[in-house]
């Protein structure tokens, strides 16, 4: 049978963050809703975030500017936990992919949700318990994945479901694409101009590319 997705392993180093945190929605009320335009940098005091529309990103920055983007959290999701808990200087931030809404909690909200709705802090802990898998990955496949199994880790996670020919949509640029892989944009050019002259891929359409050869596919997302 023909895989649609693959979930474990390192294969896991690139997914996006999707309705972890839905249940949060219960006590909106309790935070202060703010509304972000597109590039919007979040900038992190003592508070928490949920993401209720848009897309955000985590970028790392070094101190010569050198910039590699960790992940993307999409709506349905608590984001800003690590600044919350552990507030140090951080070298990464948050920006807005898209205009977004948000809402902030404070400490003091945190406190009564701990106290009056246990089950959303255990969901907040498997949340960032996934968080951790994902970064451990991301660090492992970096280290050992070549550029095309990292490309099709990415794509993998990202499948049109029913898709027939089977497609994923990156839904980033090229550029962030290969900022989340972890190579410069011209060797990410490389290994796609290589891959579609194989057949492995079809010619990329905007930011979606038709996979001609699923089983192979599937095996490098999967090694």
């Amino acid at each position: 049978m023909e895989k649609r997705g693959i979930n474990c392993g390192r294969s896991l180093a690139f997914k996006e963050m999707r309705e972890m945190n839905s249940s949060w929605r219960s006590v909106l009320h309790l935070g202060r809703k703010l509304v972000w335009p597109k590039g919007h940098r979040v900038q992190f005091g003592r508070e928490l975030y949920f993401l209720d529309r848009g897309r955000v990103r985590l970028t790392n920055q070094n101190l010569e500017g050198v910039e590699k983007i960790l992940w993307y959290i999409h709506e349905g999701c608590v984001f800003g936990e690590t600044p919350f808990f552990d507030p140090m200087p951080a070298e990464s931030y948050f920006s807005c992919s898209t205009s977004c809404v948000s809402y902030a909690f404070t400490a003091e909200n945190v406190e009564e949700i701990c106290k009056d709705y246990p089950h959303l802090l255990i969901n907040l802990l498997c949340s960032m318990s996934r968080k951790l898998r994902v970064l451990s990955n991301q660090a492992s496949s970096l280290y050992l994945d070549n550029v095309l199994v990292r490309t099709c880790k990415f794509l993998a996670q990202h499948i049109i479901p029913g898709s027939d020919p089977l497609t994923a949509d990156m839904g980033v640029s090229k550029q962030e694409m290969a900022s989340l892989l972890g190579v410069h944009r011209i060797s990410l050019y490389k290994i796609l101009r290589q891959q579609e002259e194989s057949g492995l891929f079809g010619p990329f359409s905007g930011k979606t590319v038709t996979i001609l050869r699923p089983e192979e596919f599937f095996m490098l997302a999967g090694s």
